[in-house]
């Protein structure tokens, strides 16, 4: 056992073990840059209180339903402008969230700076870092989100949006957890969030595919321990997306919110996992892994989150694409039945009427098409009728009037043919109307061969030789007729003789 130091003697080993001390310490601080903070950042971590009510100097500040915008002087927009561009979408944006994670205790506050160099020192302390550099960082230390203006306004409206929904989707869910919500599911579901990019999405599927093929796949322990595994942040991020992305098509984003928000009081996220999905972590990453390759070879293009946004099936209604507006409406209905929303289920409920009344529609015209097609003309203008009625319960521009017309044509077109021929055939039964009987044959058969109907033209050309024999046949009789009298006339002027009686004798 050591003795304690005394003395002269002892007073100078202490200093020189402080200095020791301190040498080590000035060198772990010193290396401390050369590992991306997004691997070192801390588990769990306190969330940055709120700033004041009252704007800091030097920002202007504006106000949505939910939200507090404050942009620094000399940007090229004010507080009011930014607001009126993107304060609705993050209000509508937490609503979102707040369906099935807790609600936040107070409005959002988005610090809005001027230049890069204003943003790199408001972040600079930022306990959290983006796996990929970005220009709009959730809980910066002052506020909840801040946002470099100079790169956010070069972004596409596409781009700028899902920067925002990223970093408000970090934001909830820190708050909503504590701060303990590990890397894995914190960047998972900030990704998950984000509207749907196809390109984007195929490049998460594709990293994660070549990862589990090479043997690389990242496991859910490495992926959410505090110091990040060394991996690319694209690397990273694909697999934290296909992480959420099987928990939420799997079990639903309700179950999700579930398991965050119980973070707040159990640190240990796997047995916080095991509690709210009721099954071993084991046995959910078997799962996760077992549907890897169905999710890398196309189930990355479902996201149930982008389900929210009613919008682009209500464009396809419109359009008349009534098939693919119901099953983009079929994913929203799963989503807010399973987050209990009735207002949700109620709207979705009266578009799926929608689209159901337009492939009804469809349908009909299907049939119209068939009819026509094998020659039923009549039973084509009934179907049409029912498909007008159909598409009369729809918005005007969902028929395909151009089409109803064509169809309605052509329809009218076989029942004038039809008509012409039973006509053409009633007149044939007597000789003074054969003049008429073959106007309306011919009338026939020009329709049919306007339709293409073969089997109406023979039908039409049959009738035309029966008048045509039946011609003949009359002008044989006549013919014959006339030399039989011809012959009696000419029996008679021989039998009479050349001579004239004389009765006088």
């Amino acid at each position: 056992m050591r003795s304690v130091p005394s003395g002269a003697s002892g007073r100078v080993r202490l200093i020189r073990l402080s200095l020791a001390l301190l040498t080590a310490l000035f060198s772990i601080i010193s290396a401390a840059p050369l590992v991306a903070a997004w691997q070192s950042a801390p588990p769990s971590l306190p969330i940055p209180a709120p700033p004041p009510v009252r704007p800091p100097a030097g920002f202007t500040s504006a106000e949505t339903e939910r939200t507090r915008i404050l942009v620094e002087s000399g940007s090229d927009v004010d507080a009011t402008g930014f607001a009126r561009s993107w304060g609705l979408l993050v209000d509508d944006g937490l609503g979102q969230l707040e369906t099935f994670l807790p609600s936040m205790p107070d409005q959002i506050d988005i610090y809005v700076y001027a230049s890069e160099a204003s943003f790199s020192a408001a972040t600079a302390a930022a306990r959290w870092r983006e796996p990929e550099g970005s220009d709009v960082l959730a809980n910066p230390g002052a506020g909840d989100i801040a946002v470099n203006l100079t790169a956010f306004s070069r972004r596409s409206p596409l781009e700028a949006e899902n920067a925002l929904r990223h970093a408000l989707a970090h934001v909830v869910a820190r708050e909503a957890s504590g701060g303990r919500i590990p890397r894995g599911f914190d960047e998972g579901l900030a990704a998950y969030f984000e509207q749907p990019v196809a390109a984007r999405l195929a490049r998460h599927a594709a990293l994660v595919q070549n990862a589990r093929a090479g043997g690389g796949l990242m496991s859910w322990s490495d992926l959410n321990r505090p110091a990040a595994p060394d991996v690319s942040p694209p690397v990273l991020t694909a697999h934290a997306y296909s992480l959420v992305a099987f928990l939420v098509d799997r079990h639903g984003p309700r179950v999700l919110g579930d398991f965050i928000a119980q973070l707040r009081e159990e640190p240990d996220w796997r047995a916080v996992l095991r509690t709210t999905y009721s099954r071993a972590p084991n046995e959910l990453e078997a799962q996760w892994d077992e549907n890897l390759p169905r999710w890398t070879t196309g189930g990355w293009r479902s996201n149930l989150l982008a389900a929210f946004d009613l919008q682009p099936a209500r464009d396809l209604l419109e359009r008349g694409h009534f098939a693919t507006a119901r099953r983009a409406l079929e994913q929203s209905l799963r989503l807010f039945t399973d987050l209990g929303d009735d207002e949700g289920i109620a709207e979705v409920g009266e578009l799926i009427r929608q689209t159901d009344t337009g492939l009804q529609a469809e349908t009909f015209m299907s049939q119209v098409q068939a009819a026509l097609e094998l020659h039923d003309y009549d039973r084509a203008l009934t179907l049409l009728d029912q498909a007008r009625t159909q598409y009369a319960r729809l918005a005007a521009s969902q028929a395909p009037a151009a089409l109803i017309a064509s169809y309605e044509t052509l329809a009218q077109a076989g029942v004038q043919a039809s008509s012409d021929l039973d006509t053409a055939r009633q007149q044939s039964l007597r000789w003074a109307d054969y003049p008429t009987a073959r106007a309306s044959a011919l009338g026939a058969g020009a329709g049919y061969a306007r339709l293409g109907n073969d089997d109406g033209m023979n039908q039409t050309r049959d009738v035309l030789q029966a008048l045509d024999a039946r011609q003949r046949r009359l002008v044989l009789l006549f013919g014959g007729l006339t030399l039989l009298s011809a012959a009696w006339l000419a029996l008679w002027l021989w039998a009479r003789g050349g001579t004239h009686l004389d009765w006088g004798r």
